[in-house]
């Protein structure tokens, strides 16, 4: 498994010659989701604080179960990305004249999640970092109605640590990219150079919007 990282090119040539399977690469997802999870929990604990002072009693234990909920959802989501991502790597493949089965993208844009894996643990690390020894120390004015929540987050989202953070997704996702062109040049039969064109738009429309999101542009 060590080759996909050293040596992408030559593990998906092998791979091509194995038949389809989607277990691996589906435990690969599974994995980085719960690592998004547990991020989104601790995102969560920090809304939660928030809200608690603007909604009547009745209403906390909606507040209670928020980080649960948004832990779930970010779990989903990453397996829904996943899907995407291998859907629109499918239909721009298919612009380039790509030929294979979907079912062989899904499972290649799978195995190029590899690296998120660290960064996601690398994520986990920093916002519990934050949650428990940065989040304490800040001045943020007591929220007393629930639609000013999003304002009262914006510090807590130009931090510098959630702005490392942010930057160590970039970082990952890039080398994940990497992996993915040689995923679609075998899974789609693409040459390198179309196998770029097709995992750039994407990735990049990814990266342009987490940067514009971190307010550098």
């Amino acid at each position: 498994m060590i080759e996909i990282v050293t040596n992408p090119d030559k593990f998906f040539e092998d791979k091509m010659k194995e038949e389809e399977r989607l277990k691996i690469p589906a435990l690969i997802v599974l994995i980085i989701g719960m690592t998004s999870g547990i991020a989104a929990f601790l995102m969560g604990s920090i809304t939660a604080e928030l809200l608690r002072g603007t909604l009547p009693p009745e209403a906390q234990g909606f507040v209670s179960i928020m980080p649960i909920s948004m832990a779930i959802f970010a779990l989903i989501f990453s397996l829904i990305v996943w899907v995407i991502f291998a859907v629109v790597f499918f239909a721009l493949s298919l612009a380039l004249k790509g030929e294979g089965t979907f079912k062989r993208t899904l499972e290649f844009v799978g195995y190029g999640y590899i690296p998120m894996i660290i960064g996601g643990v690398v994520s986990v690390i920093l916002m519990y970092y934050f949650v428990y020894y940065v989040f304490p120390t800040m001045s943020i004015p007591p929220v007393t109605d629930p639609a000013k929540v999003g304002e009262a987050l914006e510090p807590v989202m130009k931090s510098q640590t959630m702005l490392l953070s942010s930057a160590i997704g970039i970082l990952f996702t890039l080398w994940s990219a990497n992996i993915w062109v040689f995923g679609l040049k075998h899974a789609r039969s693409l040459t390198t150079k179309n196998a770029v064109i097709t995992v750039a738009i994407p990735v990049v429309a990814q990266v342009l919007f987490v940067i514009y999101q971190m307010g550098v542009i």
